[in-house]
């Protein structure tokens, strides 16, 4: 029986899960049919990033910086017989690594949103160029320009080191759910392709002995000195990676973080920051979150599913009504 596919690229906020609610809500309204029909004609991939990193050039071009070596994915309802990436493999080629732990293992494997938090609060000022000041006396009227800015290049020691610390927030977070995720070092090598490790030590012969973990600084560097695949920063505070990565990117992983018992202290923390710097309460404003019922009228809604449930939607696609 031929089913249909939907695939996410990439999910965050339970793109899927809302998706899936809302269908099951038709088809029950539309037809007489049981559920069980549905959920054995649609297949929901889901992806923890994109296939490619690009920027738009024109109404009609993209520049492609980088295809990614590796995408983790998921697909609900998830049917071990069907577990493969035949499909994706046809349209996109063998780029693609299943992980366990279904929509839980790729909610906590998008990590774009942690880590535009981490370039966001150390380039605020690069994103937020000042407007013209009023004018002073008889003072001539400044040009302020926007200053084009390279990502990587500014992500130095102390932002990187901020980024480490995010992302140890989320690996903690889904160790206490035993599932296992990329890690921020992993994500840069298989995204840029640059390696994980470098030569701390050579022999009388310049043979290299030893090796060291490379920081996230150091692999953003390489990226923009050795690899030329960095990205132009945003110059516009009203970003994607603000306005979209906030609220749908980072609020999720703090739901998760209280329902564990397992902060995501620097997740939240960056989350007010932001907030107050743009005078709302992007805490709040997930559409898609507040739909399943995760966030109420001034907070989050941490205790609307036990532990067991969140287990049960991450395979099955979708929260069983009660």
């Amino acid at each position: 029986k031929q089913k249909m596919r939907i695939i996410i690229s990439s999910h965050a906020s339970l793109g899927a899960v809302y998706l899936m609610q809302l269908l099951r809500s038709e088809w029950l309204s539309e037809t007489s049919t049981s559920l069980s029909e549905l959920d054995d004609s649609i297949r929901i991939t889901c992806w923890g990033t994109t296939a490619i990193t690009a920027r738009k050039t024109s109404g009609n071009s993209v520049n492609v910086l980088t295809i990614r070596k590796a995408v983790d994915y998921v697909t609900v309802p998830f049917k071990s017989e069907e577990d493969t990436n035949d499909v994706l493999e046809t349209l996109f080629g063998k780029r693609f690594k299943y992980r366990d732990g279904g929509l839980l293992a790729i909610s906590l494997s998008n990590l774009n949103p942690q880590n535009h938090l981490g370039i966001v609060l150390g380039n605020m000022s690069r994103m937020d160029p000042p407007p013209p000041p009023p004018p002073l006396n008889d003072m001539p009227v400044v040009d302020t320009p926007v200053e084009p800015w390279y990502q990587g290049k500014c992500i130095t020691p102390k932002v990187g080191r901020l980024m480490e610390a995010l992302d140890l927030e989320r690996i903690n977070i889904a160790k206490e759910l035993e599932i296992d995720v990329r890690t921020i070092y992993e994500h840069f090598s298989w995204s840029f392709h640059v390696p994980l490790e470098t030569p701390t030590d050579k022999n009388d012969q310049d043979v290299e002995t030893s090796m060291r973990p490379l920081t996230v600084s150091e692999m953003n560097q390489q990226m923009h000195y050795y690899k030329n695949n960095d990205v132009l920063g945003p110059t516009d505070p009203e970003s994607r990676y603000v306005m979209e990565d906030v609220p749908y990117g980072l609020v999720l992983t703090v739901i998760l973080g209280r329902l564990l018992n397992c902060p995501a202290r620097l997740h939240e923390s960056g989350i007010m920051i932001l907030s107050a710097m743009y005078g709302r309460d992007f805490l709040v404003e997930n559409e898609l979150l507040q739909g399943l019922g995760l966030i109420g009228e001034d907070d989050l809604n941490v205790n609307a599913y036990s532990l067991q449930e969140w287990k049960e939607m991450a395979c099955l696609g979708y929260f069983r009504e009660r």
